[in-house]
Order: structure tokens, then C-alpha cells, then sequence
């Protein structure tokens, strides 16, 4: 049995006994470093530990040594050891750790993409040329099977084109980001300076506006506090008027279904003074850079299409709306 697979059984065992280390150790009388190393395959434990160990994790002997690893085994011991191996970038213990599932599990995708990405993560980090080099080869061998089987695989796209850029092999990077079919976002890794600042603008625009008309839609107390988050965070864009629109005309839906009018009529107060504002931002801003233009007259017909909604019908006998409803269609737009 190898150490590697010992080494995942022994934690899986440890935590189904309902066990830490420092428990484990006090029972058979070792250091809880000591379980620490046989859990990270530093090394086995003496002979004599054996039957102790096994009868304090509930299985025979035989089972705790001859039993293969299950793919649960190798799944929590990767997630226990990510975080730590990470902080101390300690890259080549989990590509170890990779190579020893896939010995069990060699068709395992997500493995699979584990050691792909040490081996990168390596190669970033090694001053070694020819190391560098080939811990890259290596990587791109094993993300062009992924992409090649499965051609929707965004994270391992990206990789491979990044691969290929540290490799020097520009062309191919581009040839390969217009084939797959999210070559649009993997474009963005082909592009430097004031073009790659554009372009990253550009999807946190998009971004945003996907996250706003999900808040809007959603419509509930909570997603309008974080749509109107998202809008203060952007600034005084007046690109967002639409936006803010929408934020205050469903804030008075909410508050007429609670029975609060003047709070629903405050509201429809402000999204009506958004009508007549500048539609030119005074710089280039994140959202200023996709979001079309609504001018006043196509602000004034949103205006007065939600003052008609059924869902404000409670107020419609109340001096302030009638008020604010005449208000708004007096208005004059060009």
C-alpha cells in the first residue's frame, strides 16, 4: 500500500471516528505532529502502532492498510490541505498529492485539473529555466486533454491560454481564444496596457449591470439595500439614471404594499426628478462605457408607465400622486 493512500485513508478514518489529531495522538501516546506527518505522508507509523491505531478507528488492521483509498479520501484530504499547503507555497505538495489520486482515479477531472494547475503554479515560481519550461509543457499537455474533452471548460481555457503566452506562443494563444466558444472572455488575457484596462472595464461593466437587473427583478427589501449598493459604489454615473428609476419605482411598490403612501409617494418623488438628468458623463467610468442612452422622453414614458402599474392602485385617490402624476405628464422633453 502506498504511503500517499495511507495517508488519506488514515484522515478519513480519523474524522468518521469523530477524532482531531491531538486526540488520536493522546490515545496510542505519540505527539499529535506525529499523526500530523502520517496524515501528509511524511512517514508511516511503527509496526507496533498498527493494530492500536486501527482498533481505536474501528477497522481491522488488514482494512487500514490494504483497503484502497475511496475518492472521498483523496477529496477531504486535498480540501484539509489546500489552505495550508497555499500559505506557505508549498506548490509541489499538492501536485504529490494530485499525482497519488490520479493513480487511483486517473480519469478524474477535477484532479486532473488540480495537477495541471501545480504544475503552473510551480513553473511561476522556479528560477530554474529548463525546470520552468518544462513544469509549462507539462501543464499545457495535461489543460489541451481537458479543453479537448470538454471544449466548455472556461477555467481550463483560460490556463491554456495563459500557458501558451508564458510559453511566448502568442499566436497560438489567439488562435485558440477565437475557437472556443467563451473566446471573447479569454481575449482579455491577449491584451496589455491601456487596452487590457479597457477591456476589463468594459466586463465589470456588463457584470454590474447583470447583477443590477438581478437585484431589480428579485425585487424583495434585501436585493433592492445591495442594488442600491452597487449604484452608490459606481458613483454618480448618469449612465445609472435608468437604473436608479427602476431602484426608487420599486422601493414605492414595496412600501404601498406595506401601507406606507407617503413613504411609496417619496419614492415615485425622486424617480420622477430622474427624469431631466444630464445624460453625458464627464469622464470615462466603468458603466458609462456599454450602457445605451434613454434621453427624458423615453425616462418621462418610464415615468408614467409605472405610475399606472396595478401595483400602486392603492394611492391613486391620494392628492400627492395625482399631483406627481400631472406633474409628469406636463413635463416637457425634447
Amino acid at each position: 500500500m502506498e504511503l500517499e493512500i495511507f495517508a488519506a485513508k488514515l484522515r478519513t478514518l480519523r474524522q468518521q471516528a469523530g477524532l482531531s489529531q491531538e486526540a488520536l495522538a493522546a490515545r496510542l501516546g505519540v505527539s499529535a505532529q506525529s499523526v500530523s506527518k502520517w496524515e501528509n505522508a511524511a512517514n508511516w507509523p511503527e509496526a507496533a502502532l498498527i493494530l492500536p491505531l486501527a482498533r481505536l478507528l474501528g477497522v481491522s488492521a488488514d482494512e487500514l492498510l490494504t483497503g484502497p483509498a475511496t475518492h472521498e479520501d483523496w477529496e477531504n484530504r486535498w480540501q484539509e490541505s489546500e489552505k495550508e499547503c497555499r500559505q506557505r507555497g508549498d506548490h509541489a505538495a499538492l501536485l504529490a498529492l494530485a499525482e497519488a489520486a490520479l493513480k487511483e482515479w486517473p480519469e478524474d477531472r477535477e484532479f486532473r485539473f488540480r495537477r495541471a494547475n501545480e504544475e503552473y503554479q510551480l513553473a511561476a515560481r522556479t528560477e530554474d529555466e529548463p525546470e520552468r519550461v518544462r513544469l509549462l509543457h507539462l501543464s499545457e499537455e495535461h489543460f489541451s486533454q481537458l479543453v479537448r474533452e470538454s471544449p466548455d471548460n472556461e477555467d481550463a481555457g483560460a490556463m491554456l491560454v495563459q500557458i501558451l503566452l508564458s510559453l511566448g506562443r502568442r499566436e497560438e494563444a489567439e488562435a485558440l481564444a477565437r475557437k472556443l466558444p467563451y473566446g471573447e472572455k479569454l481575449e482579455l488575457l491577449l491584451r496589455q496596457g491601456k487596452e487590457l484596462t479597457s477591456a476589463l472595464r468594459r466586463e465589470i461593466a456588463k457584470e454590474a449591470f447583470s447583477i443590477l437587473n438581478l437585484l431589480l427583478t428579485e425585487g424583495s427589501p434585501t436585493a433592492l439595500d445591495m442594488a442600491e449598493a452597487v449604484i452608490t459604489a459606481a458613483g454618480e454615473d448618469p449612465q445609472l439614471t435608468n437604473y436608479r428609476m427602476r431602484l426608487h419605482r420599486q422601493k414605492a411598490s414595496l412600501l404601498c404594499r406595506e401601507g406606507d403612501p407617503s413613504g411609496a409617494l417619496l419614492q415615485l418623488e425622486v424617480m420622477a426628478a430622474c427624469i431631466h438628468a444630464p445624460l453625458r458623463a464627464s469622464g470615462e467610468t466603468f458603466l458609462a462605457m456599454l450602457l445605451y442612452e434613454k434621453n427624458p422622453a423615453h425616462r418621462r414614458r418610464y415615468a408614467l408607465d409605472a405610475l399606472a402599474g396595478e401595483d400602486l392602485a392603492p394611492l391613486r385617490e391620494e392628492p400627492g400622486f395625482k399631483e406627481l402624476r400631472a406633474r409628469v405628464e406636463a413635463m416637457t422633453v425634447e
